[in-house]
């Protein structure tokens, strides 16, 4: 049984692992080192997380109240923009679900469950990870504009 339950600052290295796990390697490739994340392309969405107004995340946790998925979301702005932004004021959307609880629609639930928080989010998704394509499109988002290999994608509830 997996349950859903609102961030804690407590969960902030599971976010950090999460958006790590975001990141999208093709088959066959090797993953970036762990390192990545620091990078100011990354480092963005999660530093200071809970200090802006629109911080949010939803945790998803197992019957032994282990961590293993989590979506998040945070405005960025036109001067510091990330993959999916669109305008200074839509949240953007990150998701990631450990290995081996994936494919149990535990994503679609933490998408759902921010969604009900945040009318209008976006995102970015590679091209290549048609699965992760294909949930984002069932639950209702739209293309926007294809940015080298990525779509960035919109909501609106």
């Amino acid at each position: 049984m997996i349950a859903l339950r609102p961030w804690r600052p407590d969960d902030m290295d599971f976010l950090w692992e999460m958006l790590y796990q975001s990141i999208h390697v093709p088959d066959g490739s090797e993953p970036p080192p762990r390192s990545v994340v620091d990078e100011p392309d990354f480092v963005h969405y999660l530093e200071a997380f809970g200090s802006r107004p629109d911080d949010d995340a939803e945790i998803a946790v197992d019957e032994n109240g282990e961590r293993v998925a989590a979506a998040y979301c945070r405005c960025l702005d036109a001067t510091d923009p990330g993959y999916g932004f669109v305008a200074d004021d839509i949240p953007e959307l990150g998701m990631a679900v450990v290995a081996s609880h994936r494919g149990q629609g535990i994503g679609r639930r933490l998408f759902e469950a921010l969604l009900t928080r945040h009318p209008v989010m976006s995102l970015s998704v590679d091209m290549d990870n048609t699965g992760a394509k294909r949930l984002y499109e069932s639950i209702g988002f739209v293309d926007v504009e294809l940015v080298g290999t990525s779509m960035t994608m919109l909501h609106r509830r």
